[in-house]
């Protein structure tokens, strides 16, 4: 009985030092988690309840008072909200399919040597700052003096607005974006479609199955998470979306490019409102994880492990 006792407690030992050795491990780990996500996270949300701002050396307890102002008082947030929904929507769409279309054409040449060429000048613009990007198609899109805008005039043609006009900034905005990032995503699926496995296409043909049958039914489901990663990916990246706009739009014209992180950026460090822009930060905190959220509950039963 002594016996059983004695083992019981050097099993309870042996367990309790193995745990601690795992705590150990990821207390670095946990701590930083905590000091620059968990802890900014919270100090938002309080810094979002006060009114003040950062010159205020008293700041005000006003509740859910910013929440009521821009929701129900502030005109142009509704348009902003507009402008991030429709850029993200815009942006992730277009990533998504260009890049499926230009892997699978790569795909099917890939014995092409000329494929690796057509591969690293696709790459190319994501290794390239966004500072470097925006100045460049700030000069591209010049309604002026633009490359593209000198084209369309030697044709014949009148000059395109792009950035000039409230109906075309925000499209041209998501197409330098396209641009940029559209290469990266491609890599990546690219990857999942050399790791389909070839029996499977083979038995397709045996069944003389269309080739658009084929796609939908073997290729997007074996290919389906990647897509779902670049999707949760890129939305997020879009509604991030601020070096941008600073450098070529400013939110405008007439507030047709105002975006929500842009509106944090200029009510935080122009009119230095420190609680409005937390109220602000927390709104997007929310509506990413909500939206995230989402994308886990509908997209994520479609999505095919093998």
């Amino acid at each position: 009985m002594a016996d059983i006792v004695e083992q019981k407690k050097t099993y309870r030992t042996l367990r309790f030092r193995e745990n601690l050795k795992g705590y150990v491990l990821i207390a670095p780990a946990i701590f930083l988690l905590t000091a620059f996500t968990i802890y900014p996270i919270l100090y938002l949300i309080r810094s979002s309840l006060y009114d003040g701002s950062l010159l205020s050396k008293k700041r005000n307890f006003i509740g859910l008072g910013n929440f009521r102002f821009l929701f129900f008082e502030f005109a142009d947030f509704r348009l902003v909200m507009t402008n991030t929904i429709v850029y993200s929507i815009g942006l992730v769409v277009a990533l998504v399919i260009l890049s499926t279309l230009f892997a699978l054409w790569v795909n099917a040449k890939m014995q092409r040597q000329l494929n690796s060429f057509v591969l690293a000048a696709a790459f190319t613009p994501h290794i390239i700052s966004l500072v470097s990007v925006s100045m460049v198609f700030l000069w591209l899109l010049d309604p002026q003096i633009g490359a593209i805008n000198t084209i369309i005039r030697s044709l014949g043609f009148q000059p395109f607005p792009f950035l000039a006009s409230s109906k075309t900034a925000l499209a041209s905005l998501v197409m330098m974006m396209v641009w940029k990032g559209f290469g990266y995503y491609s890599l990546l699926i690219l990857a999942a479609l050399q790791g389909v496995p070839k029996d499977i296409y083979e038995a397709a043909e045996l069944d003389d199955t269309p080739k658009i049958k084929t796609f939908f039914r073997i290729t997007l489901p074996m290919i389906s998470p990647t897509l779902f990663f670049i999707v949760i990916v890129a939305t997020i990246g879009a509604f991030q979306v601020f070096e941008t706009i600073n450098l070529m739009t400013q939110g405008g014209p007439v507030n047709s490019t105002n975006t929500l992180v842009f509106l944090i950026y200029s009510d935080a460090f122009k009119y230095l409102k420190l609680g409005l822009a937390s109220a602000e930060g927390v709104v997007l905190l929310f509506f990413v994880a909500i939206l995230t959220t989402l994308y886990f509950v509908i997209l994520g039963k479609k999505v095919h492990y093998q």
